[in-house]
């Protein structure tokens, strides 16, 4: 007999209605009998579940259950063809026995009999596990028994997994990857759109969905301004140093610092930040998981390294500067106090009043503890004590002083160091040790401002254009312009302003590169020179003396001795040394019309004083010196 043959066989119904015994058969009847679906242990139970309220996830679980099931029976079903294929084949055929397989209804009848008997517990032994189900499931990430209502299943994987994993497996991705992952390690097919909106709703998909497409092209968002572009990791560097230390730094953070600091892209911002950890400034020498430590933990105010062993015996306010010897320098300048807010005191030691929380918790002004200091620029504010000035702007304390301290560059007395950097105020302190300096340099503003403005009316300068016309830089501001004119520069003996000529333009380009020594400026009252008789109206105040090498108005004072043009001192200074010239061939003078100076006087190569040079210019009857 053909194996084939066996799909012919009869299956006798609960209906007693003759079946051909085939799958499409089988089903087309059991579709409409009624009676078959009555008597059917199965379908009792099976039509007692509702379908069309239950979840998306389930009616995919079930459906797979039944795969499961169906793989099973027709598993059997082979085993069942082969032993008879062979029962066949082995003994000889009887055609009078009829068909070898056959289901009888009383067979059927029983079996139906028997579950009407015991239907309860063969509707409970039946369905149990999907009973239980229903109520729990393991997860196939973490393992853990867990409510079905927190499971989900992927049409991509079909695994039972919770949402605690599936949604630490899509934070993982929005992190780290260009797209979200299935959390089965065994699968980690690519999560289709409509899952992750279920999931995480659309607009927290859109957000990451973003975040991972500036990853996929290297589109970096600056934390400050928003601007966006694309990152271009660097190449030319090789070597770089620790900024504490100023030691090479190891290749790890060189690779680090190429791969994700950037520059923001908006020229008015320029904010240097991390790619990977959004930190502002980009944290040199340190990759972002030991940043990430180094900033959890209690580290110096100042150098901003991990502080090992907190000094107990210290004010606690001076508890968060390390032992560094830099940062212990900068301690003997510190505020001791604690602020209202918990934090140290970012001032001066000894100030009355305690300056600005630099926190950024605490902090709502313009300058933050990380911009630099408009002095040094070399460090931010918060990396030493700080000072506030009247105007309300920081600066660092120490940078205050030194600024007072070197006052101008070159002879020439300037005040631009008195002056706020940022709004160009005079600068005001509260009582301290640069309130003291200020309040003493400007006394000698006031002089110079004073000496000067006498100068430009007694040389009837007052009436020039460029005070006189209006669109003129200096209309209606004759103190200002003759501060702008006039050099004044400070004796080193009694340290009083006295005047150094007319300011040039050539002069005003250098004056900030010469080199020269405090000491050769000495005033007509110190000079050691005889200056003949003293003014009985003006004093010595405007003693002039005569160039000894030409015949210009003296303004350096060297040697103790010698008095020298700005000329001839340059030329002096540049190698040229006019000292040495004989007497002989110096310039002879031109007589008194020619003579710069409009006077009579010794030849060049002797001192001479000129006397007081508003009387000789009222005498002369000249309005220009």
């Amino acid at each position: 007999m053909n194996p084939g043959s066996f799909q012919h066989y009869n299956f006798i119904c609960f209906c007693q209605e003759l079946i051909q015994l085939n799958q499409q058969s089988m089903t087309d009847h059991i579709k409409r009998c009624q009676h078959y679906r009555k008597a059917s242990p199965f379908f009792q139970k099976f039509e007692q579940i509702q379908l069309d309220k239950m979840q998306r996830p389930h009616l995919i679980a079930l459906k797979s259950e039944f795969q499961i099931f169906i793989e099973r029976v027709d598993a059997l079903l082979n085993q069942e063809t082969n032993r008879l294929t062979q029962s066949v084949y082995n003994k000889p055929s009887n055609n009078n026995n009829g068909p070898i397989l056959q289901f009888i209804q009383p067979s059927f009848s029983q079996i139906n009999q028997k579950v009407v008997q015991n239907k309860a517990q063969v509707q409970d032994d039946f369905f149990a596990p999907y009973k239980q189900l229903q109520k729990y499931q393991q997860c196939e990430v973490c393992g853990k028994q867990v409510n079905t209502d927190y499971i989900t299943y992927f049409e991509h994987c079909l695994k039972p997994i919770c949402r605690p994993c599936v949604m630490k497996q899509i934070e993982k991705d929005q992190k780290t990857n260009t797209e979200f992952q299935c959390a089965n390690p065994d699968c980690r097919k690519q999560m289709i759109e409509y899952d992750l909106i279920q999931l995480i709703g659309k607009e927290k998909h859109d957000q990451y969905s973003q975040i991972m497409l500036f990853r996929q092209f290297n589109i970096v968002k600056c934390s400050a301004c928003s601007e966006q572009g694309a990152f271009e990791k660097g190449s030319s560097i090789t070597i770089l140093k620790d900024p504490v230390t100023n030691l090479q730094l190891q290749q790890k953070y060189v690779e680090h610092y190429l791969n994700n600091r950037f520059m923001c892209f908006n020229q008015k911002c320029k904010t240097e930040q991390c790619k990977e950890c959004k930190a502002v400034p980009y944290h040199l020498g340190l990759t972002c998981e030991e940043y990430k430590i180094k900033k959890s933990s209690k580290c110096c105010r100042y150098c901003d390294q991990p502080i090992h062993n907190v000094q107990s015996n210290v004010p606690q306010a001076l508890q968060d500067i390390c032992q560094n010897k830099e940062c212990q320098e900068k301690a003997q300048l510190a505020c001791n106090k604690l602020l209202p807010c918990g934090h140290s005191c970012p001032g001066f030691k000894n100030e009355q009043v305690c300056a600005t929380c630099l926190d950024d918790k605490c902090n709502q002004r313009e300058q933050k503890g990380d911009d630099y200091c408009n002095i040094c620029f070399t460090e931010g504010l918060k990396n030493a004590p700080i000072i506030q000035s009247n105007c309300g702007h920081i600066f660092h304390y120490y940078c205050i002083l030194q600024r007072l301290d070197i006052k101008w560059n070159g002879p020439r007395i300037v005040f631009k160091f008195c002056f706020c950097p940022l709004c160009n105020s005079w600068l005001q302190f509260q009582q301290s040790q640069p309130q003291n300096l200020i309040d003493k340099y400007f006394l000698l503003f006031q002089e110079v401002k004073k000496k000067s403005l006498e100068r430009l009316k007694y040389e009837s300068r007052d009436k020039d254009e460029k005070v006189s016309k209006v669109g003129e830089l200096y209309y209606g501001k004759p103190q200002e312009y003759a501060m702008a004119i006039y050099c004044y520069y400070q004796c080193f003996k009694c340290q009083q302003p006295y005047f150094g000529g007319a300011k040039d333009c050539q002069r005003g380009l250098e004056e900030g590169d010469k080199q020269y020594k405090p000491e050769e400026l000495i005033c007509a009252n110190c000079c050691d020179v005889p200056i003949g008789e003293t003014c009985q109206v003006h004093g010595k105040d405007y003693i002039e003396f005569k160039c000894r090498f030409c015949c210009q108005i003296a303004v350096w004072f060297c040697w103790g001795s010698t008095h020298f043009c700005e000329d001839c001192h340059k030329r002096q200074c540049n190698g040229d040394y006019v000292s040495k010239i004989p007497k002989e061939k110096l310039p002879k003078c031109p007589g008194k019309d020619k003579c710069p100076i409009k006077m009579d006087h010794k030849p060049n190569g002797e001192e001479q004083a000129l006397g007081c040079a508003i009387c000789r210019n009222q005498r002369a009857n000249q309005q220009n010196f």
